[in-house]
């Protein structure tokens, strides 16, 4: 068994449940994206005084004025569930987004989340405060 190195440059592939969950939003304008960011604030600080298991990180990312992402980071699938039940303003968002949301050519909202299992990571692993190359190597022992 080799030994995981990842303070070397490169690609490293992993073995561990860390999960990023990536939620895409497609606004029907761009007046929605600042009500949008201000719930997911709202969200996040619910999400981090419920103290939910699992949660790792989450960040908001904007692509142009009228498409947004939430990414978040998860130790275990089992955990993601609780964030939709034990965290009520998740609810109240999620029900707000709809009405913000634009609609496909088939009369379907563009939004849609994927969930990914971490492969790989370079060795460049910063993020303010949060560790991921520690969280990584301690789920690799």
């Amino acid at each position: 068994m080799s030994i995981l190195r990842l303070d070397e440059p490169g690609d490293h592939q992993v073995s561990v449940p860390i999960l990023c969950v990536i939620t895409r939003f497609g606004l029907q304008s761009a007046r929605f994206l600042l009500p949008t960011y201000r719930d997911y604030r709202h969200v996040m600080r619910d999400l981090e005084t419920s103290h939910i298991p699992g949660f790792l990180r989450s960040a908001f990312i904007v692509e142009n004025p009228t498409t947004c992402y939430s990414v978040s980071l998860w130790s275990s699938w089992d955990d993601i569930p609780h964030f939709g039940t034990e965290v009520p303003y998740h609810v109240d968002a999620a029900r707000r987004i709809f009405g913000r949301v634009r609609l496909s050519a088939n009369n379907r909202p563009e939004i849609w989340s994927t969930k990914w299992q971490l492969a790989s990571v370079s060795n460049n692993l910063n993020w303010d405060d949060f560790d991921l190359r520690g969280l990584i190597m301690g789920m690799s022992r």
